[in-house]
């Protein structure tokens, strides 16, 4: 509280030099905002100029103390530059449409590209539209191509920074792990036309992750009368090996469409996803006993079948107030089965005996959400209303058979060996939120509040049978569970903005009331916690002058277990390890600092330090004495990290557009179990991403990305280095109609995570399979009145969304 009373006092006493304001609104010739706009306030002799940028949706803000003649200046990249002159004598707020830069090329209107990439204080965008490589790739996969985040082992984090969490057009997406990989990728990049990284979301936004937010912003086009567009893509993966299980090849081909209609009041719009494909996944885990070697290896061969498809409607009921809605869903398939090897070495390095074990898993998974929303002009100063009303349900079942054979050291199957289970279990997710937030500009700040209440309900089990016979089950009450959940949380945030001569603050605070239960009919037990949490948030901005900006931020985060993780119940992997969750497992919390220094756009330059307290991580614990190994997610970790980042975008000629990133930190991971050692040490990353066009209106280019990681700490391990590198090229019709992209994903085949780390003096190491080069091929027709911009459809489910697992 301490820090918001020295806020408010500061902003006050600043508030003393102003006289009058400035404000305003940015928008499209289609009324849609346009955010990241350049505003330049400029004397008429020249002696005085600020500069600040439009926020996300296309507000911006100056007080100026001296009444003279002045002008505004609004430019952005496609649109033609605005000029406003003007003698400030009072409070003014205007709004400015700008017009889109157009030119004729054999009567068909060509529209500005668009920057690939836009920084600012507090975001990086990534405008897929712009992006080569993302050309017929998916959602998943266009992730990992924003500069500085990292998709290794189905989890997405920030360099140095932390995991962040997923939303998808501004609703936080309620899966982890695996579930989240595979439902993003049912989504094609085609329908996307943004990627928005929030390293450090404002009061407004979900607390949730502990390096900020990835929101995926999916296409709507405001034109007039009917537009969209079809892809189609073919990819063929190399796994590198002539053969596995007697098959070669592995592929996914997809294929997606979008259509909006917008006519007078009314605006449709939908779109479709199918994706199907065959591919391998695996990894390898050693255990070094002190007289044995235990080496697992599971080579999984999956089938992916999925379908999407999302539809909504807009009615603008005048011109201050529209309400719409709009419902998502989808089946999503991944049947495959798991080959497990493992191998027993004695001291000698001989094997002493090898166990193997085959699953089979059919599991089907149906999300479904729904959203009504509507968004009120109370006036025409700005205030303005949002109101959001969602619905969010997961299901997923899963069939699955297991059988485990152990052999003695001449290949003989042990009498006593063979293991035999057939499983079934299901997940059951409802989410219900609603949320109101409300902007509200005046002469001395805009301000922002709101709410949120949620209510979670989550049902799942595992019910194992052991198999006798042919076609005998017996019930096993020992390994089978079932578990209900149910979390309520009343959020309220406020926060304000505010700009004074060359300064610029933003400073808010959330508040969130939990309440969660946990019920295991198996053990007949009950887990309840209510715990009430505090997450300030400031940004002070100083403009030096237009080419030089300074920036501080500080804000605290959090983030909750996944759903599966709070569930006790156990999941086998072969005879001797299983899994289990952790229903006394807590969130962690997160405190972020980040001090950057802006030079044009050309060269940002970050100090950061982070801290992340009552961590939690999967612990594979294992036992010499009875060679049982199982999995735990625990609360024990405290970790620090410092470090600087310097990002650097320039253009070498009219045809090479080029941007770099070096991070350079430190890492110390304190373990509070004894079992457990405390690690710490530096580590580096470094990204490279360049786009080469070869005609001057950029329709036919080329793009090669590059990042390399060295060896890290990480939670109570130690990684390996990894890096990888993809190529692409693109070509576009003269009309802009067609499109044909082609990509190599992992040239090299050289991004698979290696992970290291021993508990209870036992050394361990988590190593993946690399079987992630493909190359892929993608044909893109647009259609209609033409490609439209999207516009942000919010949804007050964010944060719940983003733990089913």
């Amino acid at each position: 509280m301490r820090l918001i009373f020295t806020l408010l006092f500061f902003i006050k006493h600043l508030s003393l030099f102003a006289q009058s304001s400035i404000s305003g609104t940015v928008s499209n010739a289609s009324r849609t905002p346009v955010p990241f706009a350049m505003v330049t306030l400029k004397e008429a002799d020249n002696s005085y100029t600020r500069v600040t940028q439009t926020d996300s949706i296309g507000r911006f803000f100056f007080n100026n103390g001296n009444n003279v003649a002045s002008s505004i200046i609004i430019t952005h990249i496609g649109y033609e530059p605005y000029e406003w002159p003007f003698v400030l004598s009072h409070d003014t707020t205007f709004a400015v449409h700008l017009k889109q830069s157009v030119k004729q090329l054999s009567e068909v209107r060509v529209a500005g590209t668009r920057a690939a990439i836009e920084r600012t204080a507090d975001k990086v965008v990534y405008n897929l539209g712009s992006s080569v490589i993302a050309a017929g790739s998916n959602a998943f996969q266009a992730i990992s191509q924003v500069s500085g985040v990292q998709v290794s082992n189905n989890e997405i984090s920030v360099v140095g920074r932390g995991v962040v969490r997923v939303m998808l057009n501004n609703r936080l997406i309620q899966l982890q792990g695996e579930d989240l990989s595979r439902y993003l990728k049912s989504f094609s990049a085609n329908q996307v036309v943004r990627i928005e990284l929030l390293t450090n979301p404002s009061a407004r936004y979900e607390v949730e992750g502990n390096a900020g937010l990835i929101n995926i912003i999916t296409k709507q086009s405001k034109l007039q009368g009917y537009s969209g567009n079809v892809q189609l893509a073919s990819k063929y993966y190399q796994s590198g090996q002539s053969s596995v299980y007697g098959i070669q090849t592995f592929g996914e081909f997809s294929g997606s469409a979008n259509l909006a209609y917008n006519w007078n009041r009314w605006s449709a719009y939908g779109s479709f996803n199918h994706v199907r494909d065959r591919h391998l996944e695996g990894f390898q885990f050693d255990l070094f006993y002190p007289k044995q070697h235990w080496l697992q290896t599971d080579t999984g061969l999956y089938t992916h079948n999925a379908y999407t498809a999302l539809i909504g409607v807009d009615y603008k009921l005048s011109s201050k107030a529209a309400i719409g809605a709009y419902y998502s869903g989808g089946r999503d398939m991944y049947d495959g089965s798991d080959n497990v090897r493992n191998p027993i070495y004695n001291s000698f390095g001989v094997v002493d005996s090898l166990l193997k074990t085959y699953a089979h898993y059919h599991p089907i998974a149906l999300p479904a959400a729904l959203n009504l929303h509507a968004d009120v002009k109370l006036d025409t100063t700005g205030k303005h209303l949002f109101i959001n009303a969602d619905y969010f349900n997961y299901y997923r079942n899963d069939i699955s058979d297991f059988e485990s054979n152990s052999y003695d050291a001449a290949g003989n199957q042990k009498s006593d060996g063979k293991t035999l289970y057939f499983d079934r279990n299901k997940q059951n997710i409802l989410i219900y939120t609603l949320k109101a937030d409300m902007e509200w500009p005046t002469a001395f700040a805009t301000y922002s509040f709101g709410g949120k209440l949620s209510y979670i309900a989550e049902y799942s089990n595992a019910l194992y049978y052991n198999k006798t016979g042919a076609v005998g089950r017996v019930f096993n009450t020992n390994l089978s569970n079932e578990f209900s959940y149910t979390e309520n949380t009343q959020s309220f945030y406020g926060s304000l903005n505010k700009e004074v001569n060359k300064w610029k603050l933003q400073g808010g605070i959330r508040g969130e009331i939990t309440q969660t239960k946990g019920y295991s009919y198996t053990i007949q037990k009950t887990t309840i916690n209510h715990y009430v949490k505090v997450f300030p948030s400031l940004l002070a901005g100083y403009t030096a002058n237009p080419d030089n900006i300074l920036s501080l931020v500080v804000g605290r985060r959090i983030n909750r277990p996944a759903f599966w993780n709070l569930n006790p119940f156990k999941s086998l992997f072969t005879a001797y390890s299983y899994g289990e969750g952790n229903p006394y497992l807590q969130p962690e919390y997160a405190t972020n600092l980040e001090l950057s220094h802006a030079y044009k756009n050309i060269l940002r330059t970050s100090l950061f330090a982070n801290k992340t307290g009552n961590g939690f991580v999967n612990v594979t614990i294992p036992h010499p004495d009875t060679n049982l190994v199982y999995t735990i997610p625990l609360n024990f970790i405290r970790t620090v990290r410092i470090g600087i980042t310097e990002n650097v975008t320039f253009k070498l000629s009219r045809w090479w557009e080029s941007s770099a990133m070096v991070s350079v930190y430190h890492t110390s991971a304190h373990s509070s179990l004894s079992n457990i050692r405390s690690l710490k040490g530096e580590s580096a990353y470094f990204s490279s991403t360049n786009n080469l066009y070869f005609n001057q209106s950029k329709t036919f280019a080329a793009a090669i990305n590059f990042w390399y990681q060295f060896p890290e700490v990480d939670h109570i391990g130690k990684t390996d280095r990894y890096y990888k590198m993809d190529v692409g090229f693109k070509a576009t019709t003269a009309n802009r109609k067609w499109d044909i992209a082609a990509n190599l994903n992992d040239a090299f085949r050289s991004s698979a995570l290696a992970y290291s780390y021993t508990v209870n003096n036992i050394a361990q190491k988590f190593t993946n399979f690399q079987i992630i080069r493909y190359f892929q091929l993608s044909l893109t027709y647009r259609f209609g009145s033409g490609s439209g911009s999207s516009t942000d459809r919010n949804a007050g489910n964010e944060e719940e969304r983003a733990r089913v697992h």
